[in-house]
């Protein structure tokens, strides 16, 4: 996840997936076998698509379905930080070269 969301900077060690509580690692896996929903004209990360949810949950055996949710959507938060500020920042270029 370091790779994909591109962070650089760290005061400490990133944690290993194993070292999380439970419902953080299988919120983890939720957010890699969730589909994305994209915006189709302008390609804009909308989230993930949460049909088939409780199926997925069910079928990886996952324990605590309200805790790992919730940090389902502390992980959707924040990509999409990050994805917006990347939008962000191609819109910023593309004005650049357009001067």
């Amino acid at each position: 996840m370091v790779e994909q969301m591109g962070w650089t900077d760290f005061d400490d060690e990133p944690l290993e997936p194993g070292d999380l509580p439970i419902s953080a690692q299988q919120a983890l896996i939720l957010m890699n076998v969730l589909p994305d929903k994209v915006e189709g004209m302008s390609g804009v990360w909308l989230g993930k698509e949460y049909s088939g949810l409780s199926d997925i949950m069910t079928i990886y055996q996952m324990i605590d379905w309200k805790e790992t949710f919730e940090m389902l959507q502390v992980c959707i938060e924040e990509y999409s930080k990050y994805y917006d500020e990347q939008r962000k920042q191609a819109e910023r270029k593309s004005k650049s070269k357009m001067r």
